[in-house]
Order: C-alpha cells, then structure tokens, then sequence
C-alpha cells in the first residue's frame, strides 16, 4: 500500500514523458529501418520511394495518438492513487482511534483496565518488581446524585489529573479500571514507609476540595496495596490482592490504606461462607425459636416465653444467636427469620396447656418500616395468634433512628393489643426520654444489674422500680440466675418487680422440651428441672 505513494506527480509526468520519447523512437525506427525489412521479410512489395516529410508525419502522428491515448487512463490512474491514499490515511487514523479505545479510558484520557493488565503481567512475566495501589473513591455515588452526572464526570477527570501528577513524581503509571476506581502501578521495590508515604499523598491529594464541587462532599479514597515481592506473581491474584486490602479499608471507616494481609483474607472468605451457610439455613429453617420461660412475682408461676433463635446445623450442632444475627442484619435476611421464628412459635403454642404469652424481640429496621404494622397484624390473624399474648421487646438503638415512625408504628401495634417493652433499660443514654415519647407497656431492667458481686446496683434497681410504679409500668428483670437464690426473686417482688427471667427459673429449650414442661406442669407451679439444658 505504501508503493503508491511513490507515484507523485512529477513521477507521473516523466513516465509519461518517457513513454511518449519511447513511442517517437519505435516509429522512427520502424519507418527509417524496420519497416523495409519487415516487407521484405513476408515477401511483400514495398515502396521505398516515400518523401521523408510523410515517414516524419507518420512519427508525429504515431507518438501524438499514443500521447492522447495515455492522458485518460494517466489521469483515472491519478485519480485512483488520490483516492486510495485518502482511504489509507483514514485506515491509519481509525486504527489508531481503535487503539486509543482499545487501551485508554476515554474519560479521563488513563490507560483502561486492558492496558493495565498487559503491562502488569508484562513486567511480572520479566521478573520486575511491581507494587499495586487500588484506589477507590468514597461518596462518590452522592456526587453524581447531588450535583448529577456532568459534574460527576468533571471530578472523575480532576481525579485523572492528580493521579498523574502523583505518578509523575513517583516513577509510576495511572489507570482507571472502571467507574470510580483507579490505580497506580509502580515498577519498583519500595520500602513499606516510602509505599505508606505514596497511598497517604494518594489519599490527602484525592481528599482535597474539588472545584467542581462547591459544598464539602466528603469525597475521599480508600486505597489497598499488593506487591509482587510478597504477595503474588500472577497478574489477576495480585489485583485481587489489592482489592481486598482495599474492602478491609472500606469496612473500616475509609479514607484509609492498607496493606493486603493472607490472615484478613482468610477471615473474609470465613465470612463470605457463613453468609452463604446462612442463606441455605433461611431457606431450610434451620434458624428455629428456643423458649425461655419467664415467671410472674412472686409466685414464679411460668406465664409467657422469650422467643430467642437458635441456628440447628445438619450436624446438630447449635448456633448461638451472637455469631449469626449481625450476619443476617447485614444480609437483609433478619426480618425474614424473624417472621419465621414467629410462625413456628405460634404453630407450637398450640399443643401448650394454658394461653402463655410470647415475646419478641424486634430489629430497628422493622421498627421504623411503615409496613411493619400491617404485615405483622395479618400474619397474626393468618396463624390464628390473639394479639393480646404477643409483646414486642424494641432496644434503645432501635429508636434512635427514626423515633416518629417508630411511635406511629408501635402506637398501631398497641391498638391492637400488643405490648411494647423496653429492652435491655438501665444502659442506655435516653431510656426516660424514650418512656416519655413512646406509649411503652413494659421495662425490662438489663441483666447488667444483676451481675455477681453488683449489691451497689440495688439501689438503682429499687429506684427504677419506683419509677416504673409512678408510671403504671410493668417491669421484668433480666439474668436472675442461680447464685441469687434464694433473697434476690423475693426481693423484686416486695420492690414491685412483676416478672422475671434467667437461668434460675429455666434454660432457654427446643420446641419439644418447652411442650413437655407446659403439658407436665402443674398449675400455678414451676417444674424448673424440666426447663434446666443447655444454654
């Protein structure tokens, strides 16, 4: 394709030039001398008597037709190389457009994830070594809701920019691999503080004002960090390295680095399995309710359980609540095994002897879902539960998010007749606050009080039972085990605690074990060996 360019127009002129010299000299030399002998040659007659003026007209006339006969396909072949080298230039510049889209972000004008791939398993191929620093952009999402996306895109290109400039000055090259996550590849063996130094100016530089931006976002970066020298050799493990050095920062507070560690990673994946165990256990109802028994005071009659759930694996062992419920509030699945727990409590009470009540405790994303109220009400109508022998036990922190639509919600709730109960009260900041925005029905004072050696904490207790008789408040006590027997049930009662709960009047038990004590109890007696397992 090249060779065409070597046609120009000057060497156009004299290949036509010397064709036309070559045309003059074949006719001279066929009229003066091959003519005559040609004639001869076949034995045909020729007459050697013309004037040399007709022998030259002949020549003009041969090399003038030969000339004209040249023009038009000298000018179509002209037009031809023109049209060619256009569409050549044009070749060479759509595939050097191809090449930029094939390997540079078009954005921010940074090599793309491509790029950066080839290079990286490029220099680990040569044995180079290279150090990863994964950068990822914290509340960038509010910027492009807040000030939309043309500005979204301007901070992106800004981020571009000083990311070059950090390159620049370390000797390192600027990717971004998609959205709002960049990197810096660096081809050297730095010392840990020299890389700290690198990801703390990554940070500082990222976190400074943008001048798209004119109200304080609280854009910022989290940044991981791999190296070749210690962590892997291969392209993609490497980056996944960086990656989950780069999360660990995520879930720490962002605005951080940190460098990948095998011993984060294994509790990740440690993690990331519960998860999945968890979710097949939703699906499977392996989570079910155990009951602990709670008594009325003074008598110690048994008069309702604490639904408490218990994960059951397929190897029989038990899941305590603590290592499962924060795994299942993060995976949006609590108010799901919630639900559960609650039909399969309701289902069993069925074959109890007597109308004991049920508590529960609920979530704070239940508390203040609208549709809370309405969901809870019909599935207790669909199980056939009175609502009268529900309560709900809510905590402190589940009010403090969004304490309207918790009251409107649980004000619903006590229409219906079911009893809210403030769990866990004495440890929070603003539990009188809470009883005097909140229509609670119940207090239940934390087990903290009650712990072994805790007489100073009496008086408070004794002080919170006042309160609550001042308010016309029922009050359950938590954690009443077997080292306060015998002073501290019959104490409660003569200070005007109502209920109690603990392993003095019973172990938290399976479904079965809480029909055989309901149906082997006397009435108005405790059989507290029948509700005495394991925790």
């Amino acid at each position: 394709m090249s060779d065409l360019y070597q046609y120009s127009p000057l060497r156009l002129t004299l290949i036509v030039l010397l064709a036309v010299l070559t045309m003059g000299g074949i006719s001279i030399l066929w009229e003066f001398r091959l003519e005559a002998w040609t004639m001869h040659l076949f034995g045909l007659p020729y007459e050697s008597d013309f004037e040399n003026a007709e022998r030259w007209r002949f020549v003009l006339t041969s090399t003038a037709f030969s000339f004209m006969s040249l023009i038009l396909p000298i000018l179509v072949l002209k037009r031809l190389v023109s049209n060619t080298r256009q569409s050549y230039r044009r070749m060479q510049w759509a595939h050097s457009q191809t090449q930029t889209l094939a390997y540079y972000d078009s954005l921010s004008g940074l090599i793309n994830r491509r790029k950066f791939m080839d290079l990286l398993t490029e220099w680990l191929a040569a044995s180079q070594p290279v150090v990863i620093f994964l950068i990822d952009l914290d509340h960038f999402k509010p910027v492009n809701d807040n000030h939309g996306h043309s500005v979204g895109d301007s901070v992106i290109c800004e981020v571009a920019s000083r990311l070059e400039d950090i390159a620049l000055e370390y000797g390192a090259i600027a990717a971004r691999l998609g959205g709002d996550e960049f990197c810096l590849l660096l081809q050297a063996d730095h010392e840990v503080s020299m890389l700290a130094q690198i990801a703390e100016t990554v940070i500082a530089n990222l976190s400074a004002p943008m001048p798209e931006i004119v109200k304080p976002s609280g854009l910022g970066a989290t940044v991981g960090i791999s190296r070749s020298t210690v962590d892997a050799t291969d392209a993609s493990t490497l980056l996944h390295f960086a990656d989950t050095a780069m999360y660990r920062g995520k879930q720490s507070g962002r605005s951080t680095y940190n460098f990948y560690d095998p011993q984060y990673e294994l509790e990740r994946r440690a993690l990331s399995d519960l998860q999945f165990a968890l979710t097949l256990a939703v699906e499977r109802q392996e989570i079910v309710p155990f009951y602990q028994p709670i008594v009325a005071l003074p008598g110690k009659q048994v008069v309702g359980f604490e639904i408490l759930a218990r994960w059951i694996k397929a190897d029989g062992s038990v899941v305590m609540p603590g290592d499962f419920i924060p795994v299942l509030e993060d995976l949006g699945l609590l108010a799901a095994v919630t639900r559960s727990l609650l039909a399969q409590a309701c289902a069993a009470s069925r074959q109890w002897r007597g109308d004991y009540r049920l508590s529960l405790n609920i979530s704070a994303a239940m508390i203040i879902d609208e549709c809370f109220p309405n969901a809870l009400l019909a599935q207790l109508q669909q199980l056939d539960f009175p609502c009268s022998r529900l309560e709900l036990e809510i905590t402190e922190e589940a009010l403090v998010g969004n304490l309207d639509a918790a009251r409107r919600n649980l004000s619903k709730l006590q229409a219906h007749g079911i009893t809210v109960s403030l769990d866990d009260f004495g440890t929070g900041y603003s539990g009188l606050y809470h009883l005097t925005r909140l229509a609670i029905d119940k207090i239940k004072i934390d087990r903290s009080f009650f712990e072994p050696g805790a007489i100073n904490h009496l008086p408070m207790v004794e002080a919170i039972l006042g309160m609550a008789r001042s308010l016309n408040m029922q009050v359950t006590a938590e954690g009443i085990e077997e080292f306060h027997l015998p002073h501290l049930p019959e104490w409660l009662a003569r200070n005007g605690c109502h209920f109690a709960q603990g392993y003095l009047f019973g172990r938290p038990q399976a479904s079965a074990q809480a029909l055989a004590s309901t149906c082997n109890r006397p009435s108005g007696a405790l059989a507290v060996s029948a509700l005495q397992g394991s925790r």
